[in-house]
């Protein structure tokens, strides 16, 4: 079963995007004991959309989608901004980023999804989680 959300980039939408994720996650009879290490992927990928990709401009969408088939759930995020390169991903847990601000979402999802993909030019985003 597929859904689908579009929100506008503002940082407050991630609450709606995490109401999204509960309905997902209830209409998909999930073990709810996972929700919170995929609701800090979503939210990590959303944040990183709404303000690196569409720089924080409200006139530009989000596109969520989630799928999940058997005990497979992948989620894809699709922003409008110009897309990035993932080689280009400064090391968080490097001595010279340790104290740096930023730069630690991807290296959550990656921690706590089981793959992290990205298409169009960095433009998507797909965390897959299995729940087996």
């Amino acid at each position: 079963m597929e859904h689908l959300l579009v929100i506008s980039s503002n940082l407050n939408n991630i609450n709606n995007a995490r109401l999204f994720l509960e309905e997902v996650f209830a209409e998909s009879n999930l073990d709810h004991s996972y929700f919170n290490q995929v609701f800090l992927g979503l939210s990590e990928a959303l944040t990183n959309s709404i303000v690196h990709g569409n720089k924080l401009n409200m006139l530009k969408k989000i596109c969520i989608k989630v799928k999940c088939v058997e005990k497979e759930l992948s989620i894809e995020v699709t922003d409008e901004g110009d897309g990035f390169s993932a080689d280009c991903l400064k090391d968080p847990t490097s001595e010279e980023n340790i104290k740096n601000e930023n730069g630690r979402g991807v290296f959550l999802i990656r921690s706590f999804a089981d793959e992290l993909d990205y298409f169009e030019g960095g433009r998507k985003v797909r965390i897959k989680y299995n729940f087996n």
